[in-house]
């Protein structure tokens, strides 16, 4: 018997996925995680995501990267993680993604 599938609870109705990639659960698991620890409050949350999907294309991946920016635009806000620094993290990724061989991990060396 096979194992049951983990994602199962996130399966629509017709059996496809809710997030096309993991990383889209995982930055709305951050949002999540970040208002219960109250880094920021879930109504700052609604409005930063409300206005930033205003901002975007009315697509999934427009979706997700309003979720991005909602979540930079919160840290950056709360003095968190300073817009700067979010920038030099997300070139740093871009970078070490961009020189990693295929099928392998991608290593982020430490800032």
């Amino acid at each position: 018997m096979p194992a049951p599938d983990p994602l199962a609870p996130l399966a629509r109705r017709d059996d496809d996925p809710v997030f096309e990639e993991a990383w889209q659960a995982q930055a709305l698991g951050m949002a999540d995680t970040l208002v219960q620890a109250g880094a920021f409050s879930a109504a700052d949350w609604a409005t930063a995501l409300g206005e930033a999907v205003r901002a975007e294309e009315d697509t999934t991946t427009g979706y997700y990267r309003a979720v991005l920016r909602a979540l930079e635009t919160l840290l950056d806000g709360a003095g968190t993680i300073p817009a700067p620094e979010l920038e030099t993290r997300r070139d740093a990724w871009a970078r070490a993604y961009e020189s990693t061989p295929h099928g392998q991990p991608v290593e982020l060396k430490a800032l």
